[in-house]
Order: structure tokens, then sequence, then C-alpha cells
């Protein structure tokens, strides 16, 4: 017999969680603010939507939590223990299909809620005794290595660099408030659909088409789902775009 165990690709480290078989899982995570700067001793509301691959604009489990961040913004959200319960997280069977977890926040503790993170779950098995099947449990901590988001600044401006020649690659490079951080990031496109003021983040997805290997692809993005591939060498700062990763 299986037990599953949960890990949040992209975003989050996992251990199991002993004892009596759970019916959550732990998400902890940093609550920051549009600069990037965490969100101190304060009550915020975060959202928590699970959708599947198949179906991902249809709800199957959601929840909220309104904690309290500690001293480094930190909160801690058991999974499955939420308020206004929405789906029956209990009977989501994790071997059928892939699953997403998709966090919303509100950091003034109100119902305005912005997408902050949409991450796949990943079915680990893991072996146990008979009759220890049924549901998953993780402890999930944000960590750099796995972070999948990041602010990148406040969009101003931007300008095409493209040649004239009929084959050249069409490449803009953006200008953000946090230039000091990223330089003017560059990414494939004739144009740029951004406003001025518009909060942007580089963001990283992970595909794996084979089932075996796979690859990591990297864009930037506003919060009204605008957004343009990155180059994987930026030019500026003349670094791989995975670093800001690291």
């Amino acid at each position: 017999m299986k037990r599953l165990l949960l890990t949040l690709a992209v975003l989050g480290l996992c251990r199991m969680v002993t004892g009596q078989e759970p019916e959550s899982f732990i998400y902890k995570t940093v609550i920051r603010n549009t600069t990037g700067d965490p969100i101190i001793s304060k009550n915020v509301s975060i959202r928590v939507i699970i959708v599947s691959e198949d179906k991902p604009e249809t709800v199957i489990y959601s929840e909220l939590h309104h904690p309290d961040t500690d001293q480094q913004g930190l909160v801690s959200l058991n999974i499955g223990e939420g308020a206004d319960k929405n789906g029956d997280f209990e009977s989501i069977d994790w071997n059928t299909k892939k699953y997403f977890l998709k966090i919303d926040t509100d950091i003034t503790g109100g119902s305005d809620y912005k997408n902050v993170v949409t991450i796949q779950i990943l079915v680990v098995p893991y072996m146990l005794p008979p009759g220890r099947l049924k549901k998953p449990s993780a402890d999930v901590l944000e960590d750099k290595l796995f972070l999948s988001r990041k602010y990148a600044g406040k969009f101003i401006e931007y300008r095409h660099t493209g040649l004239s020649t009929f084959n050249s690659p069409n490449i803009v490079w953006i200008k953000t408030t946090m230039e000091s951080d990223f330089g003017k990031i560059s990414a494939y496109g004739k144009r740029c659909g951004f406003s001025v003021g518009d909060n942007l983040y580089v963001k990283r997805t992970f595909y794996n088409p084979g089932g075996i290997s796979g690859y990591w692809v990297y864009r930037i993005e506003n919060d009204s789902s605008v957004y343009y591939r990155l180059t994987d060498f930026q030019h500026d700062r003349k670094v791989a775009v995975e670093t800001w990763f690291r």
C-alpha cells in the first residue's frame, strides 16, 4: 500500500508528517507587499484554491484563512482545515490526475484577493503499512531554490531592440522600478502591453512532457495576465535568467 506525499513543486520543500493519517497538509510562506517587503505582525487574508489540469477554471476545493504574520512575515496554514470551505478536501483522489494549488492574498485582511502563485501539486509514492493510503500530508516551506514568482517592480517603459533584418528576433527591453536589481529585462515581443505603474513579476514554470526530464520556461507578467516570455540570457545584466531564482 502506498501513502501520498504531496510536494508543492517550484515553491516548497516537503517532509512527511508522522503519526495518525492527517486530513490536511501544512503550507508556509512569507507574505510580501508589492515592493517585495515582508508584511510583519499583521492579519492577512488568504484564499486557497485547488484545481485540476484538465479543468483549470473549475474550483475543486477552496477555503479561506486569516492568519497573523510573524516578525519575518511568515504564515503557516493547515490546508484542508480552513474556513468557508467549498468542496470536499478528503474526497480528492490525488492519484487520478494532476492538481494545482492557487494561493490568493489580501494583505489588508479584506477580501480583495490577488493571485500570488499557482503551483503543481506533485504526488510522490511513499511506502507505508497497509491501511494508510487515503490522504496526503506535507509540511511545505517557501524556499528560494523553489521560488516560482518574484516581484520585479512597477513598469516604467520599454524599448524594442529587434533588428530590421527579416528573420531577426523581436526583443523588448523592459524597465521597472527595480532596475537596480534586474537591469532592463529582455523578453520576446514586437511591443509591450504593460501599462505604466503595473506590478510586474518574473515567473518560471516547469514543463515535463516526457515524464522523465523537463525544463523551465521563464516569463514576465502583470496582475492582468499579460505576459511575455523572457530570453534565457538577460542581455543588460549579462546573466542567465535562471540565476534570478537561486
